[in-house]
């Protein structure tokens, strides 16, 4: 009945240990308490009963974050739950079991964010869905032909090629039978594996499209939220290009402390005005440095604000100052937007907070500074205090506040409801739409006449509406304001493009039929992930000392429906006894132990790889160095036609390294013969001039 399952994850690092997330969505009843003992028997409940559910795997530590090791771990975790199941009188009752291949073969989609290693995790898992695939059309085909003694020939063809295959694999008959038992036995099956794939792939192509159609189901969607999240960096890198690109004066800039003494004694816009840093001649290294590494705009004021106002760190900040401030000023508490850990549209909102009150935030630091002891803002203060001052970066915080208020929180509202993300293509198609018609007509928003009505992605009311009549207020003041929310919806728009990808015209979720998207449901967000890892990060903090095992099985107990499920389903007296025992099992297995233990030799084996990596690091460049040192330099002109491209590349190699000529390009950038005596007759011409010049 149930035909298809998909699965989704996320990670995090905790006390430097990786943490992944796991939730698989099944089909399931909302409670299984409804469901009659004669249907309980069988594990299939009414079809009708069923929705979508989210079913958490466990959160559990990891060597690494490599796509190699979340796979391995989704493996382990597959065989795990067949494993468990088939072990219990359940699957007895039934008459039922599970291998993991047949498994495999239901999964049929995967969320996720959109970081590279997702994608990458994504499609290691789909070509192994494609393996297993292969595999079970050949294991099937292959069992079929048990009950014809005409067809026992494909076997027997099937298993002289695996032994051929695997003898030849050994080295040889010689090497072959060298071998331990135990080594030919798993080599033999590990041969007829990769021939029953082999024959599989065959029986596969053999098939019509619409029989291949169902087994190659496999969808994929990025959460959301990341895709708003990215929308918004996509917009403020756009927007801070903006400034130079229209010639304009640019935010203030917000440098740290070390770098604002380095900077001290310099003209910052006259030097940010100039062509390029690098032909500033006045700058000396220190300051250059300072400066490349400096940051300014309305998302480095709302990071610092949010470092002042609501640290992450209880001890830094001026947290329940600022909430008792705020509290007899405005008439309520207020939370500062949590931009000192990473939060969904926390730049924006805390954007908006920044400008609705903006009168009152100045006045707040004015307090902090002639409070203290001895009067004066410390570095973050004076930082916060001017950059609310400044006008471009109140410019910026207007863009923010608008954009979120007419595409992000609408946005929000849409997607975040829990639905199959796959069906979210249209939703994606007007919001760039949407966007783009911002761009064209900026008034909608800009404008006196705003109307929510035409000017939010869903219609409605905005999420704020005093920060937006706050911004139109402050407009007048500035001046640039229409120019710069342009160039941040251009970014923004772009950015919606590269991570909506999954949703283009001719795509695997566009070419889906509705039946098949139904099929492969797929949470819109990745919320449940990222709130098992928090949950999970927040549980160790009162229990340090308790097993990984212990936290998961009470995470899955609460998540995954497990005691109704064990009052509909195991409630007899063997399951009882036979979870005891499991439960024994796992508790003298010391399973904590060896997890520590793999975390330690991971550890160790990755220092080893690593040492070993440097040695050889070492030794190439020593022979480098010596190669180098043993060149002579050829400084007759018409000679230099007569070398070879590798000859060429070693008298470059001396102007490099020895005679640190920063004019001679890396070796990837001159990569034809040409390129190559061009730069060494103008290398031998800066060094025959600087040898003039020695006394």
């Amino acid at each position: 009945m149930y035909t298809a399952f998909t699965i989704s994850g996320d990670a995090t690092t905790h006390r430097k240990i990786n943490l992944e997330a796991r939730h698989m969505a099944v089909r399931a009843p909302v409670s299984y308490s409804s469901v009659s003992p004669s249907e309980s028997s069988s594990l299939r409940p009414p079809l009708l009963d069923v929705t979508p559910q989210q079913r958490l795997l466990g959160v559990e530590s990891s060597p690494d974050h490599t796509s190699e090791s979340q796979v391995r771990g989704w493996k382990k975790k597959l065989t795990s739950v067949t494993t468990a199941f088939n072990q219990s009188p359940l699957a007895r009752r039934a008459g039922e079991t599970i291998s993991v291949e047949d498994t495999v073969m239901k999964l049929s989609g995967m969320g996720g964010d959109h970081a590279a290693d997702q994608l990458k995790t994504t499609n290691l898992i789909e070509t192994w869905k494609k393996d297993i695939t292969h595999l079970v059309l050949g294991r099937d085909h292959l069992h079929e032909s048990l009950d014809s003694p005409a067809s026992l020939s494909t076997l027997g063809r099937l298993l002289q090629h695996a032994a051929a295959s695997a003898v030849s694999i050994a080295g040889g008959g010689t090497a072959w039978a060298a071998l331990p038992a135990d080594v030919q036995m798993a080599s033999m099956v590990e041969s007829t594996k990769q021939a029953t794939m082999d024959l599989g792939r065959d029986l596969y192509e053999a098939l019509p499209d619409e029989e291949k159609r169902p087994l190659n189901l496999f969808l994929r969607v990025g959460c959301t939220m990341h895709k708003d999240l990215n929308s918004v960096k996509g917009g403020n890198a756009a927007m801070m290009a903006a400034w130079t690109d229209l010639e304009l004066k640019p935010p203030i800039l917000l440098a740290n402390k070390e770098n604002a003494s380095a900077l001290r004694d310099i003209d910052v816009d006259a030097v940010i005005g100039a062509s390029s840093l690098l032909l500033n001649e006045d700058l000396t290294a220190a300051e250059l440095r300072a400066l490349e590494s400096s940051a300014r705009g309305a998302v480095k004021l709302t990071s610092l604000a949010g470092a002042l106002f609501n640290h992450k760190d209880s001890k830094k900040g001026h947290h329940d100052t600022y909430n008792f401030y705020f509290r007899e000023v405005v008439g309520h508490s207020l939370r500062f937007p949590d931009t000192s850990n990473t939060r969904y549209q926390s730049h924006c909102t805390a954007a908006a907070e920044l400008l609705v009150h903006h009168q009152q935030y100045l006045n707040f630091l004015v307090i902090i500074r002639d409070r203290k002891e001895r009067p004066g803002f410390n570095h973050l203060e004076e930082n916060v205090y001017k950059g609310l001052q400044d006008i471009p970066t109140l410019t910026e915080l207007a863009a923010l506040t608008l954009y979120a208020q007419a595409i992000t929180h609408p946005y929000m509202r849409i997607a975040r409801s829990s639905q199959n993300g796959l069906k979210l293509g249209p939703l994606h198609d007007k919001l760039q739409c949407h966007i783009q018609v911002l761009i064209d007509h900026p008034e909608l928003l800009l404008g006196d006449a705003a109307d929510y009505r035409k000017a939010t992605l869903d219609g409605k009311l905005w999420e704020r509406p005093e920060a937006v009549e706050t911004v139109h207020k402050m407009a007048q003041n500035f001046p640039h304001l229409r120019q710069i929310f342009v160039a941040f919806l251009q970014g923004a728009l772009t950015t919606w493009g590269r991570f909506s990808q999954e949703f283009a015209k001719g795509g695997a979720i566009d070419c889906a039929t509705e039946a098949e998207l139904d099929t492969a449901w797929v949470s819109s967000t990745n919320d449940h992930n990222e709130g098992a890892l928090g949950s999970r990060c927040s549980w160790s903090h009162s229990r340090p000392n308790a097993s990984e095992a212990y936290y998961n099985a009470q995470a899955k107990y609460h998540s995954n429906a497990t005691e109704d499920f064990i009052q509909a389903h195991l409630h007899l007296p063997e399951d009882q006894q036979h979870l005891r025992a499991v439960a024994r099992s796992l508790d003298s297995s010391g399973h904590e132990s060896i997890r520590r233990q793999e975390q330690v030799v991971h550890a160790v084996t990755q220092a080893a790889q690593g040492a070993r990596a440097r040695e050889e690091r070492d030794r190439k460049a020593e022979e480098a160095r010596v190669k180098v040192e043993a060149t002579i330099l050829i400084l007759d002109s018409g000679m230099l036609e007569k070398l070879t491209r590798d000859q060429m590349e070693e008298q470059l190699e001396v102007y490099r390294k020895l005679e640190n000529d920063k004019e001679v390009p890396l070796k990837s950038k001159i990569p034809t013969r040409a390129a190559k005596l061009d730069t060494l007759r103008n290398a031998l011409t800066r060094y025959q001039v600087r040898q003039s010049t020695l006394p």
